[in-house]
Formats: C-alpha cells, sequence, structure tokens
C-alpha cells in the first residue's frame, strides 16, 4: 500500500474524493434529455478507483450522507 501511495497521484485521488462527494451531497432526480442524473455516483466511484484511491476513502465520503448498513441478527 505504501508503494502505492507514494507512485500515485494524491491530487487526482483527492480531486475524484471531492467530486464523488459532491455528487453523494444531491438528491437524486430523472435525468433530462435522456441524460444520468448527476446524483449518480457510479461514474464518480470508477474515477476514485482509476485514481487508486482506496475504497475505504471512497466510502467514507459516501457514509456521511448515505449511512452505513449495518445487519441485524435474527436468533
Amino acid at each position: 500500500m505504501q508503494a502505492l501511495r507514494a507512485r500515485r497521484d494524491n491530487e487526482a485521488v483527492r480531486r475524484a474524493l471531492e467530486r464523488l462527494k459532491q455528487a453523494a451531497a444531491m438528491t437524486p432526480e430523472e435525468g433530462r434529455d435522456g441524460k444520468i442524473s448527476a446524483a449518480n455516483t457510479m461514474p464518480y466511484i470508477l474515477d476514485a478507483v482509476r485514481a487508486y484511491a482506496t475504497v475505504a476513502r471512497s466510502v467514507r465520503r459516501c457514509e456521511r450522507f448515505y449511512g452505513s448498513y449495518v445487519e441485524s441478527s435474527i436468533t
């Protein structure tokens, strides 16, 4: 992980994660003119992955807006 962090473009990671956070903060709405809603986070997640952002950092950007899943046990 240290080697990856040393060679990746950390500024690109920061920008990708910021765009992901902005998309997660939007209220989903139907796309206009056949376009996907700007609140669709998948393109921003893919950009973060391509910039070599970690999954944990990507998830933390979204948790603030979506919460986190906690499985309940059924006994």
